[in-house]
């Protein structure tokens, strides 16, 4: 079976018969939190339904390989899920970026602010493929990639802006033997002529293997999305994977260049996918009016194929550990960790054999160890790290615990409940709020109170039948919000992109 082929659906709603592109800036194992398993998740759910999937990652990453093996080992990819990168493919075929050089286009990277060149990173074959030039203070000021063959392809300005993609600089492309043997072939208009030269490549395949098939891409990141805006022929669909705003997070509080510039470009897709109502209709009320058609299409919940068949084997309150309770999310500011250690304390005054096992990693780590040195409970919170199967830890908890600052949806929830783990959360903009009916399917506690936080992991701690009571409801919220559901909502949202990009 070749990737534009189509497998017999698993799911009763098939999805239209389109060329489906997922473009995102990055797939690596472990990285970006739920972001990752989440765009993977929908290019699976897609393949089941029928419609084989291609994921295109910008990554400046010389080899996908590894990752592509570590997705497949932990499920998230299989044979109806192509996942291509833009770095791979363009140092294998040069010619894209050389042919799409403009000679006219003048370089805006001043080459004499950088003296000293790193060593040459090494690829996977002993090829250079990238080389990092700094100026005489240190700093990098551009960045040189080469071919597959060891020769310069392209060079990339530091850019030290958070919105990074719409700068408007010239991306310079080259050809010679050496770094120190370079010719300027021309330039890319920034970012966007970097990454359309090879996606308008890739529609081209597309079209030259299935010249009738609509083409639908969706958008996994703003930095893509915008970019993508305006290809022709190509229906443009943007999902939300986060909260848009700063804090307090209410819906007329700031926003960051980043996001406030997105929504600026909101009339260029030709729908958004957001993950609650509560995001859509903030978003229309500070615009005024819905500038993109909005579907609102959660993330389903995915209950594991031996929990559909044996519900009993996990789902009440004989299979919690009563004194247990988990979280799986980055060690980040937003997920706001040490609110949860700290209402550990006060859980342990009541409970004192009552344990806390966090999951996750980040760069926050060294900040959490100490504070659960500091308040002694070295042997009742424990930091595990990273672990790929982390939301199969649900399966014995008596409660998963969410302490964000703000979220899209979270996956983590989600995960939990589709094993039966209720979950106790921050009422917190947003998601949380759409998935749990608070006091029956799990506990929503308001935003950053501490001692509610503690009062509400005590209680369920200390009630057994409410325990099986919350377990059997959490399993039966994610039986309602699986798959089936997701599906037949896409189906809708791909068959109307479909005749919008085929009437243009």
């Amino acid at each position: 079976m070749t990737h534009l082929e189509r497998p017999t659906s698993a799911l009763p709603s098939a999805l239209p018969d389109v060329s489906c592109l997922i473009a995102t800036s990055r797939l690596r194992p472990g990285l970006d939190g739920g972001y990752t398993v989440a765009t993977l998740q929908r290019a699976m759910m897609f393949a089941e339904a029928g419609l084989p999937v291609t994921l295109l990652t910008v990554d400046l990453h010389p080899d996908y390989s590894a990752f592509r093996d570590e997705f497949r080992r932990l499920g998230l990819i299989n044979e109806n899920t192509i996942m291509r990168n833009l770095l791979e493919e363009v140092r294998a075929r040069p010619e894209l970026l050389r042919e799409a050089a403009d000679v006219h286009l003048d370089a805006t990277t001043d080459e004499s602010l950088g003296v000293h060149r790193d060593a040459a990173e090494l690829d996977a074959i002993g090829q250079p493929w990238r080389q990092l030039v700094r100026s005489a203070e240190g700093a990098v000021v551009f960045t040189d990639f080469f071919d597959a063959g060891g020769h310069p392809l392209f060079r990339l300005p530091y850019l030290a802006r958070s919105d990074w993609w719409r700068a408007s600089v010239v991306v310079d492309v080259l050809n010679g033997d050496s770094a120190s043997s370079t010719t300027r072939v021309g330039g890319l208009t920034g970012f966007r002529g970097l990454y359309r030269a090879w996606w308008d490549a890739v529609v081209a395949e597309r079209l030259a293997a299935a010249p009738d098939r609509s083409i639908v891409a969706i958008a996994e990141a703003r930095q893509v999305g915008e970019l993508l805006i305006g290809m022709p022929g190509v229906g443009l669909v943007h999902t939300v994977h986060n909260a848009h705003t700063l804090p307090p997070h209410q819906w007329d509080s700031p926003l960051d260049v980043t996001w406030s510039g997105w929504l600026d470009t909101l009339a260029g897709y030709d729908a958004v996918v957001w993950l609650t109502r509560q995001q859509r209709n903030d978003v229309v009320r500070r615009r005024g009016r819905e500038e993109a058609p909005g579907w609102v299409i959660p993330h389903p919940a995915h209950i594991p194929a031996d929990v559909t068949a044996n519900p009993d084997r996990v789902i009440g309150g004989a299979h919690r550990d009563a004194r247990r309770a988990v979280m799986v999310a980055r060690l980040a500011p937003q997920k706001r960790i040490d609110h949860a250690i700290r209402a550990w304390q006060r859980v342990t005054h009541s409970l004192p054999d009552a344990y806390l096992d966090i999951y996750g990693e980040g760069a926050l780590r060294g900040e959490l160890h100490e504070l659960i040195e500091r308040l002694d409970l070295g042997d009742r919170v424990t930091l595990h790290g990273y672990v790929p199967d982390a939301p199969e830890v649900a399966r014995a908890a008596t409660c998963l615990i969410v302490t964000s600052v703000y979220e899209g949806q979270s996956l983590s929830i989600a995960e939990a409940m589709a094993r039966g783990c209720p979950v106790i959360a921050y009422d917190i903009n947003y998601g949380p709020a759409e998935m749990i009916a608070n006091g029956e399917s799990g506990v929503l506690v308001p935003p950053a109170d501490i001692d509610a936080l503690a009062d509400a992991i005590i209680g369920l701690m200390t009630d057994s039948d409410r325990i099986d009571r919350l377990s059997r409801a959490a399993h039966a919220w994610a039986v309602s919000a699986g798959a089936a559901g997701a599906i037949q909502s896409w189906n809708g949202l791909l068959t109307a992109v479909a005749l919008t990009s085929r009437a243009t």
